[in-house]
């Protein structure tokens, strides 16, 4: 175990939140109570003090062809001996495929390189991006060849540089007297990367540049703001018995975060209880959100048409293996309230579903139903109405309630302790404010 140094706290940061400087204290990767495996010999070593880790980001995975290209042209070297493979001239693009294991180069380079496995691609110019499939990514990339003659492009960057191009998609544009939320976002987007290093060692990287992960747009989505609130919280994370939470959130609680087992198969932790968004005057500090209230309208024939499909397609299975869906019933909620287990009912039918397959199952106007948090109403007219609160899982951050809350004069700190109550904030490099 490291030595830890207190830091004094500022007045502005609330009381049961503890700030330390870590001093020794190794990052232990991990997700959450239990750690991610992976295969032997794949994880890269936890980030230390003083070390800005590397971030692996994979952002167009298993494809058929990639294209690459910099507006300072490409160096190209073997991935696993570092030797060159290869020159990219300015602004030219190359298409990168696999065959038998081997990458095929195609366009117009200075110098062709040989067959290989893994190649990585500098920008020849520092500080240049390297474009893949036409989006501007800071750092450079590896492109490899993987199972089934598809290729994978990994864009590998220092961390806080990857930060740059998750905020501004995470939290979106944000008012100036609202920048304290963006802040929170950056801290808690920071903690999930941290916390997924490795992650997904086995494909290559740690982090998909999607929805999967975090979503990662690049250069091109880089917003002052956001930069701000990245650079302004360098090396803040969020952990507990000394390694990085679970750093979740979501767009809208809609009165009440959930505890995270009661919306995910995940192991409870203290950070990750069901939290009140109740502000002082009786308003919801996420009310702002314009899915704080919802509510979807189904005739009998759309609510049998729609969740066959939906669940056919979940588990796999031809539609018509369902008999016909004439209605649903909530079987049981959680301590937070949101629907735990419901039913699907019909002659032939009768199928229970939680958590995140039931807003798989009625995807709503979208491609997944709002939250569970919802009644379902059925309406003397035949209808099929549910009424619902909020946007996402619900556990952990809840972002509108962020924002909210900065609107009211709350600090980043104050946010960050409202929703991972317990949860200690860390400079991971070692550095006092």
């Amino acid at each position: 175990m490291g030595t830890l140094r207190v830091r004094l706290p500022r007045a502005s940061r609330p009381a049961g939140m503890v700030f330390l400087s870590v001093v020794g204290l190794p990052l232990v990767v991990g997700n959450g109570a239990t750690p991610r495996s992976a295969p032997s010999g794949t994880v890269r070593p936890p980030a230390r003090l003083g070390m800005q880790p590397t971030v692996r980001v994979g952002v167009s995975v298993e494809q058929r062809v990639i294209a690459v290209s910099s507006p300072a042209g490409l160096r190209l070297s073997d991935a696993l001996t570092g030797q060159p493979a290869g020159e990219v001239r300015p602004e030219r693009t190359i298409r990168l495929s696999a065959a038998n294991g081997l990458l095929r180069v195609e366009g117009d380079l200075a110098m062709a390189p040989s067959g290989v496995p893994s190649m990585v691609l500098h920008p020849a110019i520092a500080d240049a991006p390297v474009v893949v499939d036409g989006v501007p990514y800071r750092g450079a990339a590896e492109v490899r060849a993987v199972a089934g003659d598809a290729v994978t492009a990994i864009n590998f960057l220092p961390l806080e540089d990857y930060l740059l191009g998750v905020v501004p998609l995470e939290i979106g544009p944000r008012e100036p007297d609202e920048i304290a939320a963006v802040e929170a976002q950056s801290v808690a987007a920071r903690t999930y990367a941290v916390s997924h290093l490795g992650g997904h060692a086995d494909m290559g990287f740690d982090l998909y540049g999607s929805i999967q992960d975090q979503a990662y747009g690049g250069m091109a989505v880089e917003r002052d703001q956001a930069t701000r609130a990245v650079r302004g919280t360098e090396g803040d994370i969020l952990m507990f018995d000394d390694r990085p939470i679970r750093a979740f959130y979501h767009s809208t609680c809609g009165g009440r975060t959930a505890a995270v087992e009661e919306v995910m198969d995940r192991e409870p932790a203290p950070y990750l209880r069901s939290v009140s968004d109740r502000a002082p005057d009786g308003t919801d500090y996420c009310s702002a959100s314009p899915r704080y209230r919802w509510s979807v309208v189904w005739t009998g024939n759309e609510l049998d048409r729609i969740a066959r499909r939906e669940l056919a397609a979940h588990f796999g299975v031809a539609p018509d293996a369902f008999g016909r869906i004439e209605g649903i019933e909530v079987v049981s909620r959680t301590p937070s309230g949101r629907v735990a287990n419901l039913a699907f009912r019909g002659p032939g039918v009768d199928l229970v579903v939680s958590r995140l397959d039931i807003r798989r199952a009625l995807p709503g106007d979208a491609r997944i139903l709002n939250s569970t948090d919802f009644t379902v109403a059925r309406r003397i007219d035949g209808l099929v109405e549910l009424y619902g609160r909020g946007y996402g899982h619900g556990a952990g951050m809840c972002q509108w309630g962020a924002i909210g809350r900065a609107r009211e004069g709350q600090s980043y700190e104050e946010i960050l302790a409202a929703y991972y109550p317990g949860a200690v904030l860390v400079n991971a490099y070692g550095g006092e404010e």
